[in-house]
């Protein structure tokens, strides 16, 4: 990909995000309480003096929140499957993945929400070299303007080429590229463009200066490009070569992995904001409350007196609110000396507007109203029919978010795969064995599910019951009682000390019956009542007083 290529793509991305960048600013604003920024074009609008009282709610912080509540992974994970080729080994791969999500854990919320705030959002494993073998790669949540799309292309995996633009230290440009003529310039995010930086003209030194990188995946000819705008010469290429990272079938892999909860139909490369559904009605709330506020305020206690009737001495008195207080007036008719400003109230159409707002947002919400701590007059079937609603449409975009992670395990392999390459012998612990691992073992064309699949609260409890109820059922069938309780536990996330007490109990039990068959006394050890085996003590349990253990919802 040619230099020219590479800046006709980037001036493209950068007029159409430059044209929406007003709209994000709005959306950013909402979720973090900042509705009234003079920034804003919406404020703008209605703060007409600098007088005026602007109040600002959290319906935008909790309706993405509350999404978020939902599609919170507590420990995501994957589960591996060898693929119609057999390529790979799934247990070790499946076992070096997760610990690589387990420290992707907050990253992956991060992108989550940047994702519902925003069309889209994007995670990248960024390469980190001088590390250990499993610290080699970080993990980065990106926002939708920093990525290159294809927007042409039917799906992710069928564009031409993805691009990322970043800030990069200019000492670190130096080191990473050479010292090469690099203009540092101070960086400018995208939502700061059009605000004042009161620091903007100091001197704060090289940890200030920064160089715009654009690091170009060209898959039509297996080319990664780093080109950079702020190089002093005609030709803006850094570097270039072929992509490092690759598959099972040899093919390139980009670092960059997508998440998209909404869709454009007619664009499947654009996504669709979840804040965009209720912003109007949010920005009507902030209105009617500021509205509301300033009426407040100018509902104070306000009258007229005459002119002349009352000295200044008696005015402080009056205006003191002493109690019992008694001022001389020379005045037969005392009606005429002070009168109450008369207050306009509040026009009962402001109560009936706000309610039909905030029932137009929650219909662009798609969690049911007593999800939301509201209480309704809905029968049980229309209850349960709110909840299938609720869980199935969390449940499509926890699909989503699986996806991501799903994704984001397969290129990670690929990218360790690659590392793995220059330090042939690895070993690491499975299952408490120490084995080794090759590239081999990584790449492969595996079957990758993630383990919380459509997990929502509402699944999570039937799950739970499900379980409960399945206990003896299970025992009968040969189950060990230990591995029952194990599973127990950490469904119901209760404390690790109770398999190890079990495990002591059995391991004393075994004792004991061992030391009455050397006994050899008929029927067991006379005068010794022997504990009864886990597999009794489940049958005997009552299921409802272990379901006890799960929170009603």
């Amino acid at each position: 990909m040619k230099a020219s290529d590479i800046k006709a793509l980037w001036d493209k991305h950068f007029d159409y995000w430059d044209h929406r960048r007003k709209e994000m600013e709005r959306y950013d604003n909402a979720y973090k309480m900042d509705f009234w920024d003079d920034r804003s074009a919406d404020a703008l609008m209605y703060a007409m003096t600098n007088t005026q009282l602007n109040v600002q709610t959290s319906d935008g912080y909790g309706y993405i929140e509350g999404f978020i509540a939902s599609l919170f992974a507590k420990n995501p994970a994957v589960t591996l499957r060898a693929g119609i080729e057999n390529k790979g080994n799934p247990s070790k791969a499946e076992a070096v993945a997760n610990a690589f999500l387990l420290k992707t854990r907050s990253e992956i919320e991060q992108t989550s929400r940047l994702a519902l705030i925003f069309p889209m959002s994007f995670i990248k494993l960024v390469p980190i070299m001088g590390q250990k073998l499993h610290y080699k790669v970080c993990p980065v949540s990106l926002s939708p303007w920093e990525v290159i799309l294809d927007r042409d292309a039917p799906r992710w995996d069928r564009q031409r080429f993805i691009g990322h633009r970043y800030f990069m230290p200019l000492t670190e440009a130096k080191d990473k590229f050479g010292n090469k003529s690099f203009q540092g310039k101070q960086r400018r995010d995208y939502l700061d463009k059009n605000r004042m930086d009161p620091y903007e003209d100091t001197d704060a030194g090289s940890y200030a200066e920064y160089v715009e990188i654009i690091e170009m995946y060209d898959f039509e000819n297996d080319e990664l490009t780093f080109y950079c705008e702020d190089l002093d010469r005609d030709n803006k290429v850094l570097q270039s070569g072929f992509i490092p990272f690759r598959d099972a079938d040899n093919k390139p892999v980009c670092p960059i992995v997508p998440l998209y909860f909404n869709r454009q139909p007619a664009k499947p490369m654009d996504g669709y904001s979840a804040m965009r559904r209720v912003y109007d009605q949010l920005f009507e709330i902030n209105v009617i409350r500021s509205f509301q506020a300033n009426a407040v305020r100018k509902a104070s206690r306000q009258y007229l007196v005459k002119s002349g009737l009352l000295d200044e001495e008696q005015m402080a008195q009056l205006t003191s609110g002493i109690d019992g207080l008694f001022i001389e007036v020379d005045e037969e008719n005392l009606e005429g000396v002070m009168r109450a400003v008369p207050q306009n109230p509040t026009p009962p159409e402001l109560e009936r507007y706000y309610a039909q707002v905030q029932e137009d947002k929650n219909k662009g919400s798609l969690m049911a109203p007593f999800t939301r701590g509201e209480s309704s007059r809905v029968t049980a079937t229309e209850a349960v029919a709110l909840a299938s609603y609720t869980a199935s449409e969390i449940g499509r975009m926890a699909r989503e978010r699986d996806a991501m992670i799903e994704q984001l395990a397969d290129v990670y392999l690929n990218i360790l795969a690659t590392f793995l390459e220059e330090e042939p012998t690895n070993l690491v612990q499975i299952d408490g064995k120490i084995v080794s691992i090759s590239p081999e073992d990584l790449r492969g064309d595996f079957q990758v599910f993630a383990s919380d699949q459509a997990s929502t609260p509402l699944s999570d409890v039937a799950a739970k019951n499900q379980l409960l109820m399945n206990i003896p059922t299970l025992v009968n069938l040969g189950v060990p009682a230990l591995t029952v309780l194990k599973e127990v536990v950490r469904v119901l996330n209760l404390p690790e000390e109770f398999v190890l007490q079990a495990d002591q109990n059995i391991k004393a039990q075994q004792e004991a019956q061992a030391q009455a068959q050397q006994q050899k006394v008929p029927g067991g050890v006379q005068g010794i009542e022997l504990p009864p085996s886990p597999e009794e003590a489940i049958q005997n349990a009552s299921t409802k007083a272990v379901r006890n253990f799960i929170p009603e919802e």
